[in-house]
């Protein structure tokens, strides 16, 4: 039941990457229990970085963890073999990357050579990140059979496409990246990649032990919050909006995403904070 953090990029508002605002971060969620770190996921705005970005990340969050998972993913395969090459001195947990986008009808050999590619010449294990929604693909378990594949984030809120995986593909772990199936995702799976990690990771970490006491009624009351505040995060979008959730639950600062996700007006914040009050309430009444 492993628990695994897609890390936020804090930027100033320059559009900066804040180095220092990343470690408090990636510390602090350590801390509270979750087992692993993203780098440059969908909710660290990884496709919207720079390669020299995607470096300075890992680099940063070297300091504080081992514990790293770094996704290299791009339409540009020169800048992923240099990402690629650049963690191999790194002692980390492995390597990730998204699938190609955008150009329609790929196919399927042509994911699978991405994949080969990246696994020629990594030290690492290799993590896929199926995000079918996101990038237009969603990769068939067949292609990845050949492949030296250590684990699968599957971002789907249909679990079952996430058993095909397990199901299919023996001896790889396999986790779901939807917040509205952690519980079912850490009953059924190996683990989750939630973004909301970001600013409730002791809720996530209460129902994993919930879960391993036999609560289970309990844990599901703890997801059926969580899945409330799903609802009212995708109003203000959700990347955005956890920006401002970091500091409502976390207590400290973690500055602003950067277009094309746009930070929330300070209406828009002092609404959000207003509409989860009374879920922040039960949260903290049901964890602590």
């Amino acid at each position: 039941m492993e628990i695994i953090s897609p890390i936020i990029t804090p930027f100033d508002k320059q559009g900066k990457v804040n180095v220092d605002a990343l470690k408090t971060h990636a510390k602090n969620l350590l801390e509270k229990g979750i087992d692993a770190i993203c780098v440059n996921g969908t909710t660290g705005l990884g496709p919207a970085l720079s390669k020299d970005e995607k470096r300075q990340n890992l680099n940063a969050l070297y300091d504080v963890t081992h514990k790293l998972i770094f996704q290299v993913g791009s339409l540009n395969l020169n800048d992923v073999m240099e990402l690629v090459k650049f963690s191999n001195e790194m002692d980390i947990l492995g390597v990730s990357s998204h699938s190609p986008y955008y150009f329609p009808r790929l196919p399927e050999k042509f994911l699978a050579k991405y994949y080969e590619e990246i696994a020629r010449i990594s030290s690492h294990s290799l993590y896929i990140y199926n995000y079918p929604a996101a990038t237009g693909y969603d990769i068939p378990p067949s292609i990845l059979k050949s492949l030296p594949v250590k684990g699968i984030k599957d971002t789907n809120q249909d679990l079952a496409h996430s058993l095909e995986y397990k199901l299919n593909l023996p001896g790889v772990k396999v986790y779901n990246g939807s917040n509205t199936l952690i519980y079912y995702s850490l009953l059924s799976l190996d683990g989750v990649v939630a973004s909301f990690t970001n600013f409730i990771p002791e809720v996530i970490v209460k129902q994993r032990d919930l879960i391993k006491q036999g609560k289970l009624d309990d844990a599901l009351r703890l997801q059926e919050l969580i899945n409330r505040l799903a609802d009212i995060l995708r109003k203000y979008g959700s990347i955005s909006a956890i920006y401002v959730l970091v500091n409502e639950f976390q207590g400290y600062d973690v500055g602003y995403p950067r277009p094309p996700i746009f930070p929330l007006t300070d209406e828009e914040a002092l609404s959000l904070k207003r509409e989860i009050e009374p879920l922040k309430r039960k949260i903290q009444e049901l964890v602590h």
